[in-house]
């Protein structure tokens, strides 16, 4: 039998795909948008999932429609591993590992679930598996040890894409050394995308528009990549603001700060979302796109 793993697409979603290939396992998977969760999991129920040894879910603050779906299932094969704040309504159900922290230090998805399977899977009780495992950690949670590492590996994720980016950390970590390290070539391409970057940041900043939004003061700017770092910049050069909005129409809305007295988990329930303290999001609807279209171009015409 094989297993089935439902994660989100960003690098703390796709590293569990990694971890996967490591088991050696046979498994099928999807990587998904938050937006898409009650869409998926209608469809995955209606499906024959007997095929399954195991269904693992990372990454993922699911709703309670989707809990529900699980719960009425009567499937014991299922377990849910999740570090976003937001999810602690079904942190006590006994299929999910919902944390936000260990020991006092922030985790994530890709970390829960390695603490998880390399107890099932002594392969995995690697050094350089573990280092791979910290620098996502790091990444995601944004309390990094070394900065520059897991910018680099979030760089390589962007720059190979998800499917070629598994393939080739897969392969590497399957050879077991010592430490986790990039090649001489990748190490080029950082230095190329950390300048493509910092001009990007810059000309965001220049973008950047001041909204008071429910009493706070918020930097709206309109982008679609580099999310995170693009927040925590504005953030850090902008004390002034706080919090800052970054509106990404395709998707969903993204909020970051540096603040410690701003609750982003908060503020982003407000509009449907959730997420971190200092890093959170909601969505955009199909019906916020439409609002803003009628808007701009102001007469036009539905075509169903």
């Amino acid at each position: 039998m094989k297993d089935l793993l439902i994660s989100h697409v960003d690098l703390d979603g796709v590293s569990p795909n990694v971890l996967m290939n490591l088991t050696g396992r046979k498994f099928d998977y999807k990587n998904i948008e938050i937006m898409d969760i009650d869409k998926t999991f209608d469809e995955l129920f209606k499906k024959d999932l007997s095929k399954y040894e195991n269904i693992y879910i990372c990454d993922l603050t699911l709703t309670e429609h989707a809990h529900d779906l699980i719960k009425n299932s009567n499937l014991n094969n299922i377990k849910v591993f999740d570090h976003h704040v937001s999810h602690y309504f079904a942190k006590d159900y006994d299929y999910t590992d919902i944390r936000v922290d260990i020991d006092g230090k922030k985790t994530c998805g890709t970390e829960l679930f390695y603490l998880y399977l390399k107890d099932k899977y002594k392969e995995l009780n690697h050094n350089d598996i573990k280092e791979y495992v910290e620098l996502v950690r790091q990444l995601d949670t944004y309390t990094f040890i070394d900065e520059e590492s897991a910018q680099n590996l979030n760089s390589l994720h962007d720059i190979l894409g998800h499917k070629e980016f598994v393939q080739t950390i897969s392969k590497r970590l399957k050879k077991n050394k010592k430490h986790f390290e990039f090649t001489q070539f990748e190490k080029r391409l950082f230095k190329i995308e950390r300048n493509k970057i910092n001009r990007y940041l810059l000309q965001k900043d220049s973008e950047m528009k001041v909204y008071t939004i429910h009493n706070k003061k918020c930097g709206v700017v309109f982008q679609e990549n580099n999310k995170s770092e693009t927040g925590n910049y504005l953030s850090t050069k902008h004390p002034e603001l706080d919090l800052i909005v970054l509106i990404d129409a395709s998707s969903r809305v993204s909020y970051r700060t540096t603040k410690e007295d701003v609750d982003l988990n908060e503020f982003a329930s407000l509009f449907g979302g959730g997420g971190h303290k200092k890093a959170a999001g909601s969505r955009f609807s199909d019906d916020d796109r439409k609002q803003i279209v009628e808007r701009y171009f102001k007469e036009i015409k539905i075509e169903e």
